[in-house]
């Protein structure tokens, strides 16, 4: 193989293809426009979020103990007192037309609860949607508590409407910690402890972290589990156009013969074209890489935490030199085999389907790495990157990295193994005068069948 013949071929593949706007828009363009539009349509779904109320219609609402003004002090027994009789009180259920703050989680309730009073419970409130869902406090129910009893409290949603049973969950998660609450304060006036019924106490790691950091720690993990995946995919379509283009488009445009009757080797040729397409899958994957470490550092800017690792970016940047590779190799032994850019097109997408189910894989929860795993092509680079991108990532074994590069290299290899061996088949390079209509084939397999008789056993 001539270095020279072959840095020529490569610079002519190249600098058709920058050529071609249909490239340079899929490559570089396309990820300008998406990515400002992926975060607009993600802030305005936040603000939508927060913007939201969740209306509840209330039957018997004056049945449920509200929030009241608790005194200071109590006669005779000065502020001791007092706390020792709010410990004994039925805590509060309703703060005007919501439920007590203390009852709502941050983390679960972004949306506000509306509590609009009904007169009784007929349905109709719920098929007009004019309500979300209906909460029925039984009369009595303070009574009731206080004797003991066990009230019902209905909750009522639409049957087939996410959105009247998220409503519904959301009602009865707040019932709930009112609920632990009470049960609190029945121990307390038997002379127990309030959690009499919990014999250990479980410390939750994030329980006590801020509810900005948790979304934080949230984002952090969705960021580093999707962003290989999304580098996967980016690569495999930066190589898809360009490869389907210099095979098939070649063929479709004539100028596939002009190319195999100059002084260049099939394999330099081959060659040639497998570097001009990977030189544009991994620019794919560098250019949107760039977009989204872009993004992730200056969010972690704003609130002033790390989203992801610096070096980690960098070695997702170099492991997905590889990655251009294998899927240049492969786009290229598809695309010669196609007669036009269109069935081209067609053929790569099982690569698409191959490529999909091995990248996902690896987005497993609780999955880990192992060196079986690593050997797996696409699933073991892409947990690799998931850990390399982590602040906070621990060690990768040394034979886990020892199986991602035996499997990238097998892959190159026989990827490149079989452009070659497409190059060198005739009957693939030459398919203009082998076409045959489809119905013409079947005649044909059927008159042979028809000739050659029964076989003998």
């Amino acid at each position: 193989m001539r270095w020279r013949m072959l840095q020529l071929i490569a610079r002519r593949e190249t600098r058709d293809l920058l050529r071609d706007r249909r490239t340079v828009t899929i490559i570089i363009g396309l990820p300008i426009l998406l990515y400002p539009v992926f975060g607009l349509v993600a802030y305005l779904f936040a603000l939508s979020m927060l913007d939201q109320k969740t209306i509840v219609g209330a039957v018997g609402l004056e049945n449920a103990p509200v929030v009241r003004d608790h005194p200071e002090t109590v006669l005779g027994g000065g502020l001791m007192a007092a706390e020792q009789s709010r410990r004994l009180e039925i805590p509060p259920l309703i703060a005007g037309e919501k439920f007590a703050p203390y009852l709502l989680s941050t983390e679960n309730d972004l949306t506000t609860i509306v509590l609009v009073p009904l007169e009784s419970d007929d349905p109709e409130s719920l098929t007009s949607r004019r309500i979300d869902a209906m909460v029925i406090f039984p009369p009595g129910l303070v009574a009731d508590i206080e004797a003991g009893r066990r009230p019902r409290i209905l909750i009522k949603d639409r049957d087939g409407d996410n959105i009247s049973k998220l409503a519904g969950r959301r009602v009865g998660g707040v019932l709930n910690r009112w609920q632990l609450r009470l049960r609190g304060v029945r121990f307390a006036r038997m002379g127990l402890p309030d959690r009499f019924d919990e014999p250990i106490e479980v410390v939750d790691p994030q329980e006590d972290k801020p509810l900005v950091n948790k979304t934080v720690d949230q984002l952090r993990d969705t960021l580093v589990s999707v962003l290989p995946f999304l580098m996967i995919m980016w690569t495999l379509a930066g190589a898809l156009h360009p490869a389907v283009d210099l095979t098939a488009g070649e063929k479709e445009r004539g100028t596939m013969e002009t190319l195999l009757i100059t002084p260049a080797y099939r394999s330099e040729i081959v060659t040639g074209k497998f570097l001009a397409v990977t030189f544009f899958a991994y620019l794919s994957a560098l250019w949107n890489m760039m977009w989204i470490a872009g993004g992730s550092l200056v969010l972690g800017g704003i609130l002033s935490m790390q989203i992801l690792s610096l070096s980690g970016l960098a070695w997702c940047l170099l492991l997905s030199i590889p990655l251009a590779m294998v899927f240049s190799a492969l786009c290229i032994a598809l695309g010669i085999m196609a007669k036009s850019t269109k069935e081209g097109q067609y053929y790569l997408i099982p690569l698409f389907m191959v490529t999909m189910p091995l990248a996902l894989w690896s987005l497993t929860p609780g999955l880990k790495l192992t060196l079986p795993l690593s050997l797996v092509p696409i699933t073991g680079t892409s947990m690799i990157q998931q850990r390399l991108l982590s602040p906070a990532a621990e060690p990768i074994p040394p034979e886990c990295w020892a199986g991602v590069v035996v499997s990238l290299v097998v892959s190159i290899v026989g990827s490149l193994a079989l452009a070659s061996w497409q190059f060198r088949r005739e009957g693939v390079l030459f398919r203009e005068g082998d076409r045959m209509p489809l119905g013409a084939m079947l005649r044909g397999m059927l008159r042979r069948s028809r000739e050659s008789g029964p076989s003998e056993l």
